[in-house]
C-alpha cells in the first residue's frame, strides 16, 4: 500500500505547488472620472446659446459615438456627451496606431447629459500603466512628455448598462449628426423656422438616436422586408431590393437637420427637417410615419413611392411597417431616449 499511496501523495502536493505560482492578476486601476456638475464639465446646448455655436462644426457627431472622445492637441482631449440622458459605468477606449489592442483609457462614473469637458490624457499628470481590453499591461510612459499626435489616435466608448448597449448598436449606421439654420435671412416665405434654438437642438439629439435605434433593428429589418413595398413607378419592390434600401438608410454619411413651420417636414439629399410636434411627441407618440418619408426622400424615393407614403390596396408601406415597430418599441419602453430619463422634463 505505501508504494502506492505515497506517488500519489506526491503528485498531488506539487499540483497544488504548480496553481501557486501562476500569473498574479494585473493589479493596475484604471483611472476614474465624473462629469456631472458645473464643477467638473460644461454644457452644450443651453439655453441662450448663440446659432452660430448650436450649428458649429465642432457639434458635428457621430450617431455611433453619441459619448464622443476627440483630440484638442498632443496633449489634451474632450469629452462629450451627445445625448439627451447621463450616461454611467462607461469605459473610454484609445487605440494608438501601431497598437495592436485598443487601452482602457479612463473609466466614465457618470458624464450627465449634454456635458462637454476638456481634460489631460491621464498619463500626461498620473500613473503610466493601463490595460489593454484583454487585460494585459500596458505602458504609455513614452507619451508622458510629447503626448500622441492628432492623426495617431481614435476613441470609442463600451460598458455592460442597458443604454450603453442600446447606444453602440447604433454603430452599424454611418450618420453623421449636425444641427442648422436653415433661415439665415429671416425669409417668412420658405418652410424653416427663423432662428433654431437650443430647446430644439437639445429635443433633436433624442429624436436622432431613437431613429437610428429603429432603423438598425433587426425587428425593423423583418417588418420592412416582409412589406409589400412599391418604388416610384409603383412596382413592387423585390426583397433584395428591400434589403438595399433599408441599407442605404442605414449608410446615409450626413444629417443636415432643421426645425420645419408651416409643414411636418423635409427632406432630400442630406437635408433633414421636422416640426416642432415631432421632437416634442417622439418620445411617447409613433412620427416614424413623418421621419421615415422624410428619410426615405433622402434616399431618393417620390411621393409616388410606398417609401413615403402607404399605397391601396392594404393601405400597405414603409412608414405602415416602421410605424409599428415604433409603437411596440413605445409600449415596451425600449428605446434608448425616454421620458424617464430625458433630462429636461419642461422641454417635452
Amino acid at each position: 500500500m505505501k508504494r502506492i499511496i505515497l506517488p500519489i501523495f506526491a503528485f498531488l502536493f506539487f499540483g497544488c505547488k504548480k496553481d501557486k505560482t501562476s500569473s498574479p492578476v494585473p493589479t493596475v486601476k484604471t483611472t476614474e472620472y465624473t462629469f456631472d456638475n458645473d464643477a467638473n464639465s460644461g454644457l452644450m446646448f443651453k439655453d441662450g446659446e448663440s446659432i452660430e455655436v448650436l450649428t458649429s462644426e465642432a457639434r458635428r457627431y457621430e450617431i455611433g459615438k453619441v459619448l464622443r472622445v476627440k483630440a484638442i492637441n498632443a496633449t489634451t482631449i474632450e469629452v462629450a456627451n451627445f445625448a439627451p440622458v447621463d450616461i454611467v459605468d462607461a469605459t473610454i477606449l484609445l487605440t494608438i496606431e501601431g497598437q495592436a489592442k485598443p487601452i482602457k483609457l479612463f473609466r466614465i462614473a457618470k458624464i450627465r447629459a449634454h456635458a462637454v469637458q476638456e481634460i489631460k490624457y491621464p498619463f500626461m499628470e498620473g500613473n503610466t500603466k493601463f490595460l489593454n481590453i484583454e487585460d494585459q499591461e500596458i505602458d504609455l510612459a513614452p507619451y508622458k512628455t510629447t503626448g500622441l499626435a492628432l492623426n495617431q489616435v481614435s476613441f470609442d466608448f463600451t460598458g455592460d448598462t442597458d443604454l450603453i448597449k442600446k447606444l453602440k448598436t447604433l454603430a452599424k449606421l454611418k450618420w453623421k449628426i449636425k444641427y442648422h439654420d436653415f433661415d439665415p435671412a429671416d425669409d417668412p416665405t420658405n418652410n424653416w423656422k427663423e432662428n433654431i434654438d437650443a430647446k430644439d437642438v437639445r429635443r433633436y439629439t433624442g429624436l436622432m438616436i431613437n431613429l437610428a435605434y429603429l432603423i438598425q433593428a433587426e425587428s425593423t429589418k423583418t417588418a420592412f422586408i416582409a412589406e409589400p413595398i412599391t418604388d416610384n413607378n409603383n412596382v413592387l419592390l423585390t426583397t433584395a431590393q428591400k434589403e438595399e434600401a433599408l441599407k442605404k438608410m442605414i449608410d446615409i454619411p450626413t444629417f443636415n437637420c432643421g426645425l420645419v413651420v408651416n409643414v411636418s417636414g423635409l427632406g432630400g439629399g442630406y437635408t433633414f427637417g421636422v416640426a416642432n410636434h415631432v421632437l416634442n411627441d417622439y418620445l411617447t407618440n409613433d412620427v416614424s410615419f413623418i421621419a421615415i418619408h422624410e428619410i426615405s426622400h433622402m434616399i431618393g424615393y417620390s411621393h409616388s413611392s410606398s417609401m413615403t407614403y402607404p399605397t391601396n390596396p392594404g393601405n400597405r408601406g414603409a412608414v405602415v411597417a416602421m410605424g409599428t415597430v415604433y409603437r411596440e418599441m413605445l409600449t415596451k419602453d425600449i428605446l434608448p431616449i425616454k421620458t424617464s430619463n430625458y433630462y429636461k422634463p419642461a422641454d417635452l
